[in-house]
């Protein structure tokens, strides 16, 4: 029966149908808990009696929830009622279907889209799984040219090749059922014969042989003339035209051999073998935009390894490029924060640089195998989308930073020639030891999430990398970094957090000196953990200097400044880092954070929205954003914002914001209720940061309570940043109480607000 525009699934609305097939009839949605848009795909009216047909629906979910890959669809949900429906990522493109209606892709287009298949396959293979029904209906194309799979309904769980596997549907093809699409299926699937891993390559070789030509590889004018086909036309028959590749040809026709023994054996195999055809490449356009205009981001690059895991080293190199190429004071570069957010996003490359304001995008593939490594990279013209440069790189691991230095050499020689003086020196290697870079690039890579939930996985990366390179200043600044974040969020206590800070901070400066990243790292552990942490507004700008257009520098000191009652000089500050990086929503989080220390509401509103609509799953935006709606006196809205944090997480610092709510906006039963969850679960022996009591009593107008908890903050129990963020507004107007004033300029270091005049 078809779904009604507002009907509901459980928490889905229905919003539109958007099409249906023999497994399925699919719809756009909206998910309400999480405000966003989803697609549902259901079972049709005939299936939902059908045993058979609800149990492939089933194991559909079943295998593709057990994938975890970009070239793949997510699955984010399962019903298994009245209804069986499973909810997916909503992808904006077409199908390669569609796109192959409406003429040949070339070849250049045909390796770059069978690169993505091979790389999705590879994980679905890895994952014990194989296809059975690839053809292009079943392959999406984004709006940026992602490739995504779809539909396992046909799925099948395998062990190693040629074993008796366990199929995830009923039908068994021992039994003689052909499953699968004429056209696309291998010998041994039409003659009912047991499938494997290569099964799916002689679907992938069909798929890249249409793209190439245009034409299907085995067609015939009935169902038992394209079998006939399939069984019997030898794949060296195959005619590919004039200008295609003689290696992309022959790695089809392996594709494509009648004995499976034949072909590549593995998705990986065949990806390699796409990615050595060196003939086939655009032609470079150079550019001759002058050096002082010239601007690029780096997008993060795409992981082609089998282990879906190395996506930390591919962002890592990405953001070791972004880092190489700033240094450069001649070019332009878009922070780390504001090209990753692309990732996954369904955008012409164009449009990307055009919201990004790059007139060029470096873009990349990074497969790593063993100790063998191989980068591609491409430059590419925004004004018309043309390739400035390419290049592929088959390196060992040992060669990394050897690479990194050729990639920056070659951007910058195609963009700025003028500026190669800059980059013919290597850049310092921050460590000789490639196991422990790998470990680095791990915990920054769970550093960069900004979240204190997965600064436990961080700091084990970060240790077990000095625990290699004792040396590894770069690693030391890091810890130091997730220790200084887990105290100001009061994750930990501080007789925990502050000595490894020190100890680790310490280390990093008596190593490097001059490292910009360790001079932030003195900063903000000055900021958070001493007494006297104005004294951190030196270490601010020994960093800020070295290092000048990193918009989180800015963003940090803009917040030291703001909690310095420094209002102005905070704001030209924050105003220089949204200018650097105007589509970072770590840095619109920060400025809303700043803004909410400064009292300003409606700054903090519209920033921490912005940071919210840049990273929608955030969390740490939502609270400045809370604070803002009770500012203005927007109750039930404060309240619902606290609530929906609360939801995702108990910690003390979040319940004491709900509460402060709570008791400002006429619910003090509420407040004391939460109050006395922070008494258990301090007296269950979990650390309580005193902030959360503070800001109960704040709202309850507890005065002795306020007194109390201020008292705990300023001995140290509390970052004074974490006191004032989201308690300032209030914890002011106890200013003039000769107590309250000496327990707020014990937290303040002296700092007191500045006069109006």
């Amino acid at each position: 029966m078809p779904l009604d525009e507002g009907s509901r699934l459980g928490p889905y609305v229905i919003l539109a149908p958007l099409g249906a097939g023999g497994m399925g009839e699919v719809y756009r949605a909206r998910d309400r808990r999480l405000g966003r848009e989803v697609a549902v795909k259901i079972l049709p009216d005939d299936a939902v009696g059908d045993p058979e047909h609800l149990h492939r629906f089933e194991q559909e979910a079943r295998a593709v929830a057990a994938l975890s890959h970009p070239n793949v669809l997510a699955i984010f949900d399962v019903g298994l009622g009245a209804v069986p429906f499973l909810v997916t990522e909503l992808l904006v493109g077409e199908t390669l279907r569609a796109l192959l209606d409406r003429g040949p892709l070339g070849a250049v287009r045909s390796i770059e889209l069978g690169l993505q298949i091979a790389a999705g396959l590879a994980a679905a293979h890895d994952g014990g799984i194989i296809h059975r029904d690839l053809k292009p209906a079943n392959l999406f194309i984004t709006g940026e040219g992602q490739v995504k799979i779809l539909d396992f309904g046909l799925a099948k769980r395998v062990g190693a090749l040629d074993t008796d596997a366990e199929s995830i549907t009923r039908q068994q093809t021992l039994r003689g059922t052909v499953m699968g699409t004429l056209g696309y299926m291998a010998p041994e699937q039409v003659r009912g014969l047991e499938a494997d891993r290569r099964t799916d390559i002689f679907a992938c070789g069909a798929i890249l042989f249409e793209m190439i030509t245009g034409e299907r590889a085995f067609f015939g004018p009935s169902p038992a003339d394209t079998i006939s086909a399939i069984l019997t036309v030898d794949s060296s028959s195959l005619a590919f035209g004039a200008g295609v590749p003689p290696a992309l040809a022959a790695a089809v026709r392996r594709c494509l051999e009648k004995d499976a023994a034949l072909r590549f054996q593995s998705a990986p195999e065949l990806a390699l073998a796409l990615e050595g055809i060196s003939d086939v490449r655009p032609s470079p356009v150079l550019a001759t935009t002058s050096a002082t205009q010239m601007s690029i981001a780096v997008m993060p690059f795409a992981n082609l390894s089998a282990d879906p895991e190395d996506l930390y080293f591919s962002d890592g190199l990405a953001e070791e490029l972004v880092n190489a190429l700033t240094r450069l004071s001649g070019l332009r570069v878009a922070s780390r924060t504001s090209s990753f957010r692309y990732r996954g996003r369904q955008l012409d490359i164009r449009e990307i640089g055009r919201e990004l304001g790059v007139e060029a995008i470096l873009e990349g593939s990074v497969r790593r195998a063993g100790q063998r490594l191989r980068i591609t990279v491409q430059l590419t013209k925004v004004e018309d989308g043309y390739h400035i440069w390419a290049e592929r790189y088959d390196r060992r691991m040992a060669d990394v930073f050897d690479v990194q230095d050729e990639i920056v050499q070659s951007t910058v020689n195609a963009l700025a020639p003028t500026l190669l003086g800059d980059v013919r020196a290597p850049a310092r290697r921050p460590t000789e030891n490639l196991q422990a870079y790998d470990l680095y690039l791990r915990g920054r890579h769970f550093w960069n999430q900004r979240s204190p939930a997965v600064f436990g996985t961080a700091i084990r990366f970060f240790e077990e990398a000095i625990a290699l390179d004792e040396r590894y200043a770069l690693a030391y600044a890091g810890l130091a970094d997730c220790y200084s974040i887990l105290h100001v969020y009061g994750w930990t206590p501080p007789q925990h957090n502050q000595p490894r800070a020190l100890e680790a901070v310490t280390r990093a400066l008596a190593l490097e000196p001059d490292l910009p990243e360790a001079r932030f790292s003195r900063a903000l552990y000055e900021f958070y953990f001493e007494p006297h942490w104005r004294a951190a507004r030196q270490p601010f700008l020994e960093a800020i200097v070295a290092r000048p257009r990193v918009a989180i520098f800015e963003a940090y000191f803009a917040l030291f400044l703001a909690t310095e009652y420094q209002y102005d000089e905070a704001r030209r500050r924050l105003d220089h880092a949204l200018a650097l990086d105007a589509h970072s929503s770590v840095v619109h989080f920060l400025a809303a954070s700043a803004s909410c220390v400064m009292g300003d509401a409606s700054a903090t509103e519209a920033r921490a929205v912005r940071a919210l609509e840049l990273q929608p799953e955030s969390l740490g935006p939502r609270w400045p954003l809370t604070v803002a709606l009770l500012m203005a006196g927007r109750h039930d809205e404060a309240i619902a914002a606290a609530e929906q944090v609360v939801a995702r997480t108990r910690a003390p610092i979040y319940i004491g914001v709900l509460g402060m709510v709570y008791g400002v906006a006429g619910r003090p039963a509420d407040a004391r209720r939460l109050s006395h969850e922070l008494d258990e679960r301090q007296a269950n022996g979990e650390y309580v940061v005193p902030v959360a009591r503070l800001s109960i009593s704040l709202g309850l107008a507890d005065v002795a309570g306020v007194r109390a908890a201020l008292e705990a903050c300023a001995d140290g129990g509390a970052a004074p940043f974490s006191v004032v963020a989201t308690n300032r507004w209030l914890l002011d107007r106890h200013r003039g109480d000769p107590e309250f004033d000496r327990l707020l300029d014990r937290l303040h270091d002296g700092a007191r607000p500045v006069p109006s005049v």
